[in-house]
């Protein structure tokens, strides 16, 4: 998996020295908690009853007498801590314990504790998400678990004790921590505490009111909607709520997300999205969500790059059916107003003013201005020019509002009674060459027809003929034209009614003209030859020392990974290549001499200029490693000079080495690295990497390819570095899994996150149980930034990692993004300054000025290293390049100790 430049015998091991002061050493032996729990003598006692440990977790819970610690979540991961006095400790806290392990009538716990030593704080794990039913197991206890959409089905069992369900069977609830007094047949929305054993039962116990999830507060659309904080994003941006519609559309993306328009009644603000991503949308006894169907739906409403949605859908209740709002119908320049976001819409009799805008949209207008058509659900390519009505959701994505079309009855094209059939030219246009149109008009209507045709071309009219068409006729006509312009040639073909003047048909299409070539080839051929000696000069000595490298090393018995030798086999190829075909451009330069047509020497020269730059740049990226490994290669076989003995005087003596040529063990490989693309990252699909791409390839010498293909381990496996900026589409269940492989085995992966509005959660999917995790929070600095409070500067590093190796000290990093929590054996990189702080999207403090929060990090997991930061804005193009020249010398640490390299 790794690619180290050179391979030899000897093996470099990096360690990452913890962050954590583990206190005093104890003499009990760590154990885990799974081990602890799991490993029992008859179900439920504990192997290690009465045996004296040392463990570790996170604190998700405290009582009046002992708290709760977590290693990580799933079963077993869960115990409970006895202290008998009030803990010093607080939720969140990461703790090591040192006591002995005691079945207390079923339960089992760590009393006689000896030691508590705080190592620091990490994030509290996520409940577990159980059936009620699935709740009473010995593999929960201690853990911290949610239960969704219960009923109370006895709100007094005695001693504070109650009884909920969600219709897979009982569970207890219980006051150790918190007490809450139901009534028969309350409805809650979730109850979340850990499990705890007494009495013979298994009980949740909630620790605070936080745990109890009442039902959330109703909203109207048009309230969430309406009411914004900039005239974009909604004031209830992050809040979980209800709210009620008529779904109006059920649809399917060609990604495979599910989409969901519901409007509460009809006009402005009357209508918003629900996301269900890639699950079918349904109610909770699995029946399908269906047009028509009045809902309450209960999630999260998100600002998703400015389009107001609620997902985190977690219930889905049907209240009955009603009627599906009309579409309310819009003149096209009226569209495009945040007022009509998801409600369902329409425009009439519009004109298709551009068929290709590019990404499946195109544009049409009424003559009150123009508005966008997107296939988000509906693939279909404008076949007509005119269309009787255009409908479908209004959504806003890359900067526009787009209307969504959701199948073929939502778009209906005029098709006229007498129309154009084609319209066609000879290609390629070329200026000052004439070119002959065709057209063909069609009458499909039952009456002979007096038409009037009308051809424009570059704002001026070259045809104006009337025709009169027979029912079911067609009429042909043809006309020559000249372009006078390079460039870009816009064509209309008009018909008329000639008598009345009625429009029947435009259509409305976009040449590209090119220059003659006959009368540019002579100009190109200079500017060829002229460029290929002045940038290929050095080409065959260049060549002649690749090769002669190369030689060297095959008789050396070198190997060659296979993608290296793939290239030094390209570049043989092309470079004989570039040889025949200069060889082709002099046979016929003599002719064009005499006769003037200089086409033939200019495309030869042209393939000899641009396969030389290719063959050059090649051959610099290489050969510096080839060189490199080749004057190790020579040190090591070198004879070296016989030691003196004594007083004795060498001469003439030198000590051979052991190896020879035929014994040296070496295989020279690139380091690659694949950036990925496929997942709709704002910073690499809209801003650009080509700053990050450059220095690796520049100052680092390795590959770089982009992916926008599904991340599978078969493709990960063959890259020794992963980048993933943060996502705009979620990663998907497999490709977590591939990525964890992928670092498990021995791969080397950089994530990167957003601040708290866009980072994206199935980062830390991948990052679960690594100890790293991207907090959904905004670094800030009101003194030492950028000229915003939230473009801060960072320049805080661990000299005891060799990450940081290339930052010179006193370096200050542009930064724009969140924080990064950091537990077990991974280390912090990158703090910020005194200065910063953090804060979360209601604007509350996360991190307090100086506590100088984590923007960078680093693990080894398995047989690879992962390293995370918390801002992909770091890696990109932005501010004129500004964040890629001042992070390199990061990025460049952290690709190196990927491979294994420092």
């Amino acid at each position: 998996m790794k690619g180290l430049s050179l391979i030899l015998t000897v093996a470099l091991l990096v360690a990452i020295v913890p962050v954590h002061t583990w206190g005093t050493a104890s003499a009990a032996p760590f154990v885990p908690i799974q081990e602890i729990q799991s490993n029992t003598t008859d179900g439920d006692a504990s192997a290690y009853n009465g045996q004296t440990v040392t463990t570790a977790g996170v604190v998700t819970a405290v009582t009046g007498k002992g708290f709760f610690i977590q290693n990580g979540t799933g079963a077993w991961s869960g115990i409970y801590v006895y202290l008998g006095t009030t803990p010093d400790v607080s939720v969140g806290d990461y703790v090591q314990v040192t006591g002995t392990v005691k079945e207390y009538y079923g339960l089992t716990e760590i009393s006689s504790v000896s030691n508590v030593t705080k190592l620091g704080t990490a994030p509290v794990p996520e409940p577990v998400v159980l059936k009620t039913g699935d709740v009473a197991q010995e593999q929960w206890e201690s853990v911290l678990v949610e239960v969704r959409d219960v009923d109370v089905t006895n709100a007094d069992l005695g001693y504070g004790e109650w009884e909920i369900d969600d219709g897979s069977g009982p569970v207890r609830v219980d006051d150790l921590m918190y007490k809450y007094t139901p009534t028969d047949g309350e409805h809650l929305y979730y109850v979340r505490g850990v499990v705890y054993y007494s009495y013979g039962n298994f009980k949740i116990e909630p620790r605070s009111e936080e745990d109890i999830g009442l039902q959330p507060e109703y909203i109207p659309i048009s309230e969430i909607q309406s009411h914004t904080s900039d005239g974009d994003r909604s004031v209830y941006d992050g809040k979980v709520l209800r709210t009620r519609g008529v779904v109006t559309a059920v649809a399917k993306n060609y990604k495979g997300r599910w989409y969901v328009f519901i409007q509460n009644g009809t006009g402005a603000w009357s209508g918003i999205c629900l996301y269900f991503g890639s699950t079918v949308p349904k109610y909770g006894d699995g029946t399908p969500i269906s047009k028509g169907d009045l809902i309450e739906v209960t999630g999260s409403v998100d600002e998703y790059y400015g389009f107001t949605e609620i997902s985190d859908i977690t219930n889905v209740t049907k209240l009955g059916t009603a009627p599906v709002p009309e579409p309310v119908v819009l003149k096209t320049g009226d569209v495009a107003q945040e007022q009509w976001e998801s409600v369902l819409v329409e425009v009439r009799d519009v004109i298709v003013t551009n068929p290709y805008l590019g990404y499946g949209e195109w544009e049409v207008d009424d003559g009150s201005g123009p508005v966008r058509i997107d296939d988000l659900f509906y693939d279909y390519t404008p076949e007509y020019s005119r269309y009787l009505y255009i409908r479908g959701p209004l959504m806003y994505s890359y900067g526009n509002y787009k209307i969504e079309p959701l199948g073929p009855e939502d778009i209906e094209p005029y098709i006229p009674r007498v129309k154009l059939v084609s319209f066609e030219v000879q290609p390629p246009l070329m200026k000052g060459i004439g070119k002959e149109f065709d057209l063909k008009v069609l009458n499909n209507g039952t009456l002979t027809e007096n038409v009037r045709l009308v051809v424009v071309i570059g704002g001026k009219v070259v045809v104006n003929v009337t025709a009169e068409i027979e029912a079911g006729g067609e009429f042909e006509y043809s006309f020559y034209y000249t372009p006078n312009e390079t460039g870009e040639l816009p064509i209309s073909v008009i018909l008329y009614e000639a008598n009345t003047g009625e429009l029947l048909d435009i259509r409305n299409y976009l040449f590209d003209v090119k220059p003659n070539i006959n009368a540019v080839s002579f100009g190109l051929t200079a500017r060829y030859v002229n460029d290929y000696q002045a940038e290929l000069s050095d080409l065959n000595a260049l060549y002649a020392n690749f090769t002669e490298v190369v030689n060297k090393l095959e008789e050396y018995g070198v190997k060659f990974d296979p993608k290296l030798a793939q290239k030094i086999e390209w570049i043989n190829a092309n470079y004989q290549t570039v040889e025949e075909e200069y060889a082709l451009y002099l046979k016929f330069l003599h002719g064009a001499e005499k006769t003037g047509f200089y086409l033939p020497p200019m495309l030869h020269i042209r393939i000899a200029l641009f396969t030389g730059e290719k063959v050059k740049a090649e051959i610099l990226d290489i050969l510096p490693v080839l060189q490199k490994a080749l004057k190790e290669i020579e040190k090591e076989l070198t004879p070296q000079p016989a030691p003196v003995q004594g007083n004795e005087t060498a001469t003439n003596q030198t000590v051979v080495s052991n190896q020879t040529a035929s014994a040296v063990n070496v295989t020279i490989t690139i380091p690659s690295v694949l950036i990925d693309a496929s997942h709709n990252q704002y910073y690499v699909n809209k801003v650009g990497v080509n700053g990050l791409v450059e220095n690796i390839k520049s100052d680092l010498g390795w590959d770089v390819e982009i992916n926008y293909g599904p991340l599978t381990y078969d493709t990960l496996k063959d890259y020794d570095v992963v980048i993933i900026l943060n996502p705009g589409n979620d990663l998907t269940d497999d490709e977590i899994v591939a990525l964890r492989e992928y670092v498990e085995n021995g791969g080397g992966l950089i994530l990167a996150g957003d601040w708290y509005k866009y980072v994206n959660p199935t980062l830390n999917k991948v990052l679960e149980g690594y100890g790293l995790a991207f907090e959904k929070t905004e670094l800030m600095d009101d003194e030492d930034n950028s000229g915003r409070p939230y473009y801060p500067y960072v320049g805080v590093y661990n000299r005891d990692v060799p990450i940081t190796k290339f930052i010179p000290d006193g370096w200050k990093m542009y930064y724009n993004g969140d924080t990064i929590a950091v537990s077990g054996n991974a280390v912090w990189v990158i703090r910020a300054f005194e200065t910063s702080y953090a804060v979360d999207a209601d604007g509350n403090v996360v991190h307090e000025k100086g506590t100088q929060p984590v923007v960078a990090a680093a693990v080894q997991v398995g047989k690879g290293r992962i390293v995370v930061y918390g801002s992909s804005k770091g890696f990109s193009d932005s501010y004129n390049g500004n964040y890629i020249s001042t992070t390199w010398p990061f990025i460049k640490g952290a690709l190196m100790w990927l491979v294994g390299e420092i």
